[in-house]
């Protein structure tokens, strides 16, 4: 699927009550905005959504997380955040940038694959994997 910035908007997934969501790419690629987009527009939350890089997520209503691993440098960096029991309870959905450091110990059940348009800066080709399907 390939978005603009503007018509980010419309992008939304069949999500369930138990999914880790894991987000690939680049820096400044649209992960953050992406997430924050199918938290406003499918949960309908209305405050500042924003990048947890500095503390490596936020949770948003009782079961929602949104994870940024970019500045964790081991899995035991992801242990000492809580991230285990976190993605480890079913009822959490979790959202996470930078997966790299847990692929090999979870596996998400909605992969996101997002690539910038070489000739446009405001376009994205999102490739969304379903584990099961």
């Amino acid at each position: 699927m390939i978005y603009s910035i503007e018509n980010i908007n419309s992008f939304s997934l069949d999500i369930k009550s138990w999914y880790k969501i894991f987000l690939y790419w680049d820096l400044w690629a649209g992960k953050t905005t992406i997430i924050k987009n199918i938290l406003v527009n499918m949960y309908w939350i209305n405050y500042n959504i924003t990048s947890p890089t500095y503390i490596h997520y936020k949770k948003y209503l009782s079961n929602i997380y949104h994870f940024d691993l970019y500045r964790l440098e081991s899995y035991n960096d992801f242990i000492n955040i809580w991230g285990e029991e976190i993605l480890e309870c079913i009822s959490n959905i979790c959202f996470i940038e930078w997966p790299e450091i847990i692929e090999w110990i979870f596996t998400p059940d909605i992969r996101i694959n997002i690539k910038k348009i070489i000739d446009n800066e405001d376009i994205r080709d999102i490739e969304i994997i379903y584990k099961n399907i």
